[in-house]
Order: structure tokens, then sequence, then C-alpha cells
């Protein structure tokens, strides 16, 4: 008894002549059992794939390091630490610049852009208040607006107002990231995505990714600059002791995930598995060891105190940092699709 090789027969035959033989392995073959398995999408007349890919895990990378720029802009003119406010105004801009491509990273991977509208309050009858991507809707929407609000006071020089609208940016950034961990997180479905904490593990990242990515740019933007305009090296040095705060958090917060994983279900366990096999380069090797073990290495030693150690590790933290968000989005459905 085989199963037919047109993928478009009946499903009810499937389960006539399948249904019956199924506890039989040695009647059906080992191979057309596991077809069987594979191919169940048949039986439901729906062919799953992989849904969210590549853009999905740029578009968290962009939000996370968005929200980290801007958390540090806000450290001069919303907190009052005077250092850094000669990069106040940059590093709001870079953040408005970073989230005004995840729309179209968002819209080119939905297939059919016009369904972006669907999630469109008044517009679109769809949105409703109790679904996270309807949050995720207003954050993504009025996060950018209240950003190009504070950039415009501090060109202005409106101390009052920008620390005012600069204090109701940094909520909405911190929002929108915390929107995008919890997205994932309350598909009790998908492992390694559903726990909580998933928020705090993308806020992190974010934070550190950055600042990171933020270093980087600042340093190559003096070199258009005339020497008397640069930057003070000890705003980035200081910027990368931050890194090595965030570093040590999501280093801890890691390591309680693993162990979580290493005596939890079954379905947890199979997504620690994932993790240290198929999924070993992004998440073992980028993240963990690119992202968060090496720049440890390099800012807790004497090259770490560095302008140059500082800006090796921001580099391999913003990379690292990919790896995490490709993992997070990839590991739960590769086991949705082919188990």
């Amino acid at each position: 008894m085989t199963i037919p090789d047109d993928p478009f027969f009946d499903s009810t035959e499937l389960c006539r002549y399948v249904g019956p033989g199924i506890f039989n392995v040695p009647r059906i073959g080992a191979i057309e059992l596991r077809r069987f398995f594979l191919e169940r999408e048949i039986v439901a007349n729906a062919f799953h794939h992989v849904s969210w890919g590549i853009p999905i895990a740029q578009y968290f990378w962009l939000v996370g390091s968005s929200a980290g720029s801007f958390v540090i802009s806000s450290l001069g003119w919303v907190f009052g630490v005077k250092k850094y406010k000669p990069i106040s105004f940059f590093a709001s801009n870079l953040a408005i610049i970073q989230l005004m491509i995840v729309p179209v990273l968002l819209v080119f991977d939905l297939g059919q852009p016009m369904r972006a509208i669907h999630l469109i309050p008044i517009i679109s009858n769809f949105w409703h208040i109790t679904a996270p991507l309807a949050w995720g809707t207003l954050l993504v929407g009025s996060y950018p607006i209240g950003m190009a609000i504070y950039s415009y006071l501090i060109y202005k020089h409106n101390e009052k107002w920008a620390r005012v609208f600069g204090f109701i940016a940094v909520i909405q950034a911190i929002s929108t990231h915390w929107y995008t961990g919890i997205t994932m997180a309350l598909n009790p479905s998908r492992h390694p995505n559903h726990t909580a904490l998933a928020a705090l593990l993308f806020l992190i990242g974010a934070f550190i990714s950055g600042i990171g990515l933020l270093n980087i740019i600042l340093k190559i933007r003096d070199y258009f600059l005339k020497l008397e305009d640069r930057l003070d090296p000890t705003i980035i040095i200081g910027l990368g002791r931050l890194i090595l705060v965030g570093i040590g958090l999501d280093i801890f917060l890691v390591f309680s995930e693993f162990m979580h994983m290493t005596y939890g279900t079954e379905e947890e366990f199979h997504a620690l598995e994932l993790i240290t096999t198929v999924f070993r380069a992004p998440v073992i090797q980028l993240y963990l060891g690119v992202g968060l073990a090496l720049p440890l290495v390099i800012l807790v030693s004497p090259y770490g105190k560095k302008t140059s150690g500082v800006l090796v590790a921001s580099a391999l933290v913003a990379v690292g940092i990919f790896g995490m968000r490709l993992g997070w989005v990839l590991i739960s459905q590769y086991s949705q699709t082919l188990f």
C-alpha cells in the first residue's frame, strides 16, 4: 500500500486507505509512513510553509537597534546625563532611519501588500484591540512620530519640551520592542518562543545591538568631520561600559532559558536539540559566540578600555544579535513545518 504521487488527491481517500493500516508499519512501509506524516498538510487541505523568514528577522533586528539608539539619545536630554548630549540628535535621527525601513520589510513579507490595511484602525474592520499585532500597528505607527517631535525639539534647543516628548518616545521605544517579543511568546505551540523571558531577551538584545551600531556609525561619521568637531573618545568608551552591562544581563537570561529547556517538557527539550544541531550556526556560534562571548572577553580585558577595542566589540554585538533574531523566528517554524 503506497500513497499516491499526486499531491492534490482527495484527502478523504487518504484517510480511507491509510487509516485502517496506519498502525501496521511493516504493511505500509517506513517510507510511506514518514511521507504520511510529512504530508499531513494534505489531510487538512492546508500546505504549510515557513511563513516568517529572514525579512521578519531583519524587522526584529531593526526595531531593536532603533530602540537601543533612541534610549542612548534620551540619556542626555531626558535623563540629564550631559556627556551624551552631543550625540542625542544624531542617535535619534539614526533610530528614525532604521524604523523607516521596517514597514517596507513587513509589507514586502505579506505577499499581498494591500492586506496591510487590515491592521490599521478605523480604516479596517479587522483591527481588534485584543490582538498583539494590533498593538504593534499603533506602536510602529506612533513611535517614529514621537521620535521626530523629540528630534525637532532638540534641534530647536527646547530642553523643557524635549524632556517631555523624549520621555514619551522612550516609553514608545521600549513598548515597540516589548511587543515584538510578546507577539512570538503568546503562541503556546511555538518553542522556544513561548517564554516569559521573550520580552526581556528582546529588550536587552535591542539595547546592546543599538549601542553597538551607534558606535560604529559615530566612528564612520568622524571621518567626514573636521578634527575639532569629532566625537570625544570617552563617549564611545562609556557606551562600551553600557554594552558590557547589557551583555552580562543577556548571558544570565540565556543561561536561565537553556536550563529551563534542559529540564523542561518534551517540546522544550526538542527546541534545545534544534538549537544545538540545525540552528547551531545562528544561535550558538553567531549569537552566543560572536555576539556575547567574544565582546565580553574584549570589554573586560585591557583592550576594552581603548576606543578600538570598544568598536570591535560593538561590531560583534550588532552582528551577533541578528543571529538571535534569526533563530528566534525560524526554530519554531522548523518544528511546525517538518514535524
